[in-house]
């Protein structure tokens, strides 16, 4: 008599948990590509999200990679469900299961990376160096066109507490140096980071004493708009400089906001110290 082998199947939901997962790892791979999208890859986002010219909707990144994490969420969800049925019904399909962790896995180092660098920060986007008066936006229709629709609104001061509390040694920058030079050496900063400068207002006498700079900057990853505003204005013996830099679309900036003070004052000290 011939012995009949008889295999039990894959779990369904292990072979469901490994394309949830390819798919996650695929819409990430979109995220990127949508969010530093250029020339004719450009439109083709603009189109998708339904924008009437050639630029697509900053968001986007952020969308797809919301999408991706959703989607790996539901991968491990699947694969749970799988080690269940296997353990159960001793079914087959542990590899599966350990090729849709391994491929989640591929998504976690730089969300993890931005929560670790950032040290748990509080739900803060909007960041400022004086916490009493921080500078304010200009929203003027040109400028807002600029930021593609984007007008920040003023300062929370129910936020500020939990900015002290969070960045304590996050100050105004002093300089040694009279307001207009401070103006020149702070503009030749922020040209330096490759921030885009929307406008400026130069010092100009006892009318106008204080100097301001709007410029506008993207996150590395996503592409994800941070509108700045830089003040300066005279103090006893030296210019005092203030910044203040909000990030568009999240509650919480992971600490983008005061690295970016922190990079113009790096700046403003190289600018300084080379003249």
């Amino acid at each position: 008599m011939r012995r009949l082998d008889i295999e039990e199947p894959v779990s369904r939901l292990a072979m469901l948990s490994t394309r949830f997962a390819k798919i996650a790892l695929g819409l990430a791979a979109l995220a990127l590509i949508a969010a530093h999208a250029h020339g004719a890859l450009a439109r083709f986002f603009a189109v998708l999200t339904l924008r009437p010219n050639s630029v697509p909707d900053p968001a986007v990144g952020l969308l797809f990679f919301a999408a991706a994490l959703a989607v790996a969420a539901a991968a491990v969800v699947l694969a749970a469900g799988a080690a269940a049925s296997i353990w159960i019904k001793g079914r087959r399909g542990v590899g599966r299961i350990i090729a849709t962790l391994a491929l989640v896995s591929l998504l976690l180092p730089y969300p993890a990376w931005l929560v670790y660098s950032a040290g748990f920060p509080p739900w803060l986007a909007d960041i400022s160096t004086d916490a009493d008066d921080p500078p304010a936006f200009v929203n003027t229709p040109e400028i807002v066109a600029a930021r593609d629709g984007w007008a920040p609104g003023a300062f929370d001061p129910a936020k500020k507490r939990a900015l002290l509390e969070a960045y304590p040694d996050l100050d105004s920058i002093e300089l040694d140096l009279s307001l207009e030079e401070a103006f020149r050496t702070v503009h030749e900063a922020v040209s330096g980071l490759n921030w885009k400068i929307l406008s400026e207002s130069q010092p100009g006498g006892p009318d106008r004493p204080d100097g301001h700079i709007e410029a506008l900057t993207f996150s590395s990853a996503l592409h994800l708009p941070v509108a700045i505003a830089i003040r300066l204005h005279p103090g006893e013996d030296e210019t005092i400089v203030d910044m203040r830099a909000e990030t568009r679309y999240l509650p919480n900036d992971l600490g983008a906001g005061a690295k970016l003070i922190g990079k113009l004052n790096d700046a403003v000290s190289d600018e300084d110290n080379s003249d």
